[in-house]
């Protein structure tokens, strides 16, 4: 959803995200445009943060999360919550513990 509007309509609340990206990242994400209204700045340590306005988070998160372990949302802490549930079903589906077995019932 690059340059899309993240699911902004007229009547939406709007919410701005606030993003930090570890070096590795923020040297790609510096260049991209995510939202027309954006605001990046670098940090002194060579991390990256960027704020931008949502309202519906579905493309949004999968922006994010297309970034790993590089990126933590600081704000709003509904969206971080959003982030970290899909970040752990997914590791969920690597979890060797013994006694997990997959159903394929």
């Amino acid at each position: 959803a690059m340059g899309g509007g993240y699911g902004i309509f007229h009547g939406r609340s709007v919410q701005w995200a606030h993003l930090l990206f570890e070096p590795d990242a923020a040297r790609w994400v510096s260049t991209e445009v995510w939202h027309s209204d954006q605001r990046g700045r670098w940090l002194d340590d060579g991390r990256y943060e960027l704020e931008l306005p949502f309202s519906a988070s579905p493309e949004l998160e999968m922006d994010i999360l297309r970034h790993g372990e590089q990126v933590r949302v600081l704000a709003p802490a509904s969206l971080g919550t959003r982030i970290r549930d899909r970040l752990a079903a997914a590791l969920a589906r690597y979890d060797t513990s013994p006694g997990v077995v997959a159903s394929h019932s």
